[in-house]
């Protein structure tokens, strides 16, 4: 990939804020790590902000759609979801499943999967001309798989990376299509004392 690319799409993942589960919804940190990360995003002039269709995620998103400009699509390909592990981890996980569970897991696993591949099928096809930054209000499990998948290594490890709430994570794609991580789980936008990871 040539050092500065005059054609390319820039995809920026944003984890969403912390929140609470129940309801669900972004605690007053959560919202304030949303505004701070928002201000930080602005500065990148984005065309289009996605996110997924979980409460967290599109309250996060409402907060930036604020800063930048920009009206957001909810969409459930970028929803969190049960991707499959390490094989030791699922076995742990199910070891005490019934068989009747095992299925639903099996078959959630699946789901995410096909939501996972659909949006980076989505995301990262080969811009055309110029350049454009796109913002993706995702979740800490998807943007682990989707970095793991940018960068060609095996799907499950994405259960030996972390990110914060609110971290940026940015891929760049080419014309030719090659993907290049430029960023990941970066909380430099945040304090010290803001960020957290659940």
């Amino acid at each position: 990939m040539e050092f500065e690319p005059k054609i390319f799409r820039t995809i920026v993942f944003v984890r969403h804020g912390q929140y609470s589960s129940d309801p669900e919804k972004l605690t007053a940190l959560g919202r304030k790590q949303a505004k701070k990360t928002a201000k930080a995003l602005a500065m990148l002039k984005p065309v289009k902000l996605h996110c997924s269709t979980m409460p967290r995620a599109m309250e996060t998103a409402t907060i930036i759609s604020e800063q930048v400009g920009l009206s957001f699509k909810a969409h459930d390909m970028f929803r969190e979801g049960r991707l499959a592990g390490s094989t030791e981890y699922d076995k742990k996980f199910t070891k005490d499943m019934t068989a009747a569970e095992k299925k639903v897991h099996r078959q959630k696993i699946k789901e995410a999967r096909a939501n996972a591949h659909q949006a980076f099928k989505k995301l990262f096809k080969p811009p055309q001309k110029g350049q454009s930054t796109e913002i993706v209000v995702a979740h800490g499990n998807v943007i682990r798989h989707w970095v793991c998948k940018a960068l060609e290594i095996p799907e499950e490890r994405w259960m030996k990376m972390d990110v914060s709430h609110t971290s940026i994570t940015t891929i760049r794609v080419s014309k030719a299509g090659k993907l290049i991580l430029l960023g990941f789980a970066d909380t430099g936008h945040l304090p010290l004392g803001m960020r957290t990871y659940v």
